[in-house]
C-alpha cells in the first residue's frame, strides 16, 4: 500500500483544486479592487456563511482523526473528555492570563495555517526546517491579512485588547518592511527547497504565486473578507483534502461525502452552543465586546483541534485498527 505522505495533495500548479482556489482568490481581489464598497456591505454575511458552512466542519471530524491516530485505543469517552478539559483550562487562562492566551493562539494558529499548506514538503514531519517554514508561511499570512487592513483591524484589536495597542502602535512604520522580510524569507526558504529536492518545479512556483495571491487578496478587501476567503478556501478545505486522503489509505471507500456526514453532527452542535452562548451574553451581559466572546469561542475549538490534527498528520496505524 502506498503511504499516506506521498500521496498528499500539493495545492499548486497543475493541481485543479489549487488552479479553482487561486482563480476565486483573483476574482475576489479584483472585486475588491473594481467594487470595494460592494464586498463591505456583505463582508460580514461572507464571513459567517464561510465559517459556519466550511471553517466550523472542517474541524468537526476531529473524532475521527483521532479514531485513526489510536485506532483500537480510541473512545469517544475519552476523546470528548480531553477535548472539554482542554477548552475549560484555555477559557480560564483567558480569564486570567489574556494576553498569554492571545499569544498562544497566534502561535497555534501560524503553526496550523503553514502545515496545512506545506505538509507536503519531502522531508521528516519533526525536521526543525519544516516546522519554520509552517510558521513563517503562517505569520506571513496573518501579517498580510492583518496589517494590510490595519484600519478595521486597528478598530476590532483596540476594542479586544486596548493595552495591547498601547505597546504596537509606535511600529507601525515598520509593517512594510516587516511584511518584506516575511516575504523574501519565505521564498528563501523555497530555493532551498527546491534546490534540495524537497519542493518540485511546479510547487516551487506555485508557492511563489502563492505569496502574491494572499498579498492581493489582503490588500484589495476587507479584513473580514480576506479572512474568510483564506480560512475557508485556503486552510479548511485544503485540511480537508489533506484528512480525506490518508483516510482513504486505510478506507478507499471514504469519501467527501461520508466525511461531510461525519461532520455534520458535530457542527450543528457547535452551532447551536454558539448561538445559545451569545444569547447568553445578550442577557446578562457576560462579555461586553461581542468581538472578544467569539475570539475566545474559536480559540477554544482551536487549541485542540490543531493538537489532534498535529497526532492525525504525524500518525502511522495498522490496517486492522482502523477499518472497523
Amino acid at each position: 500500500m502506498q503511504h499516506w505522505s506521498s500521496t498528499v495533495p500539493t495545492n499548486t500548479l497543475g493541481d485543479f483544486y489549487y488552479g479553482s482556489v487561486a482563480l476565486v482568490t483573483l476574482l475576489v481581489a479584483l472585486l475588491g479592487f473594481v467594487f470595494p464598497q460592494f464586498l463591505q456591505q456583505i463582508e460580514l454575511v461572507l464571513f459567517t456563511l464561510i465559517i459556519l458552512m466550511i471553517g466550523v466542519p472542517h474541524g468537526a471530524t476531529d473524532h475521527l482523526l483521532d479514531q485513526f491516530s489510536k485506532g483500537k485505543k480510541f473512545t469517544y469517552r475519552t476523546f470528548l473528555l480531553t477535548y472539554i478539559v482542554l477548552g475549560v483550562i484555555y477559557t480560564v487562562l483567558w480569564y486570567f492570563l489574556p494576553q498569554l492566551s492571545l499569544l498562544v493562539f497566534i502561535v497555534i494558529s501560524t503553526y496550523h495555517f503553514g502545515q496545512s499548506q506545506l505538509l507536503y514538503l519531502r522531508m521528516s514531519q519533526h525536521h526543525w526546517l519544516k516546522i519554520a517554514s509552517y510558521m513563517l508561511w503562517g505569520s506571513y499570512t496573518l501579517c498580510c491579512i492583518i496589517l494590510l487592513n490595519w484600519d478595521e483591524s486597528w478598530l476590532i484589536l483596540d476594542e479586544l485588547f486596548p493595552s495591547l495597542l498601547v505597546v504596537i502602535l509606535p511600529y507601525l512604520d515598520l509593517i512594510p518592511y516587516l511584511l518584506g522580510l516575511l516575504f523574501f524569507t519565505n521564498v528563501g526558504l523555497f530555493v532551498v527547497f527546491y534546490a534540495q529536492g524537497q519542493m518540485q518545479k511546479r510547487e516551487f512556483v506555485g508557492e511563489l504565486i502563492n505569496l502574491g495571491l494572499i498579498a492581493a487578496l489582503a490588500y484589495f478587501t476587507p479584513l473580514l473578507v480576506s479572512f474568510a476567503i483564506y480560512f475557508g478556501l485556503w486552510h479548511s478545505l485544503i485540511s480537508v483534502r489533506i484528512e480525506i486522503q490518508k483516510l482513504r489509505t486505510y478506507r478507499r471507500s471514504f469519501s467527501a461525502i461520508k466525511f461531510a456526514k461525519t461532520a455534520l453532527p458535530l457542527s450543528l452542535s457547535t452551532l447551536v452552543i454558539f448561538v445559545v452562548i451569545f444569547l447568553l451574553n445578550t442577557q446578562f451581559a457576560l462579555f461586553q465586546s461581542p468581538y472578544l466572546l467569539f475570539f475566545i469561542l474559536i480559540s477554544v475549538l482551536t487549541l485542540p483541534h490543531v493538537l489532534y490534527v498535529q497526532e492525525f498528520y504525524t500518525s502511522t496505524v495498522h490496517k486492522q485498527a482502523v477499518s472497523q
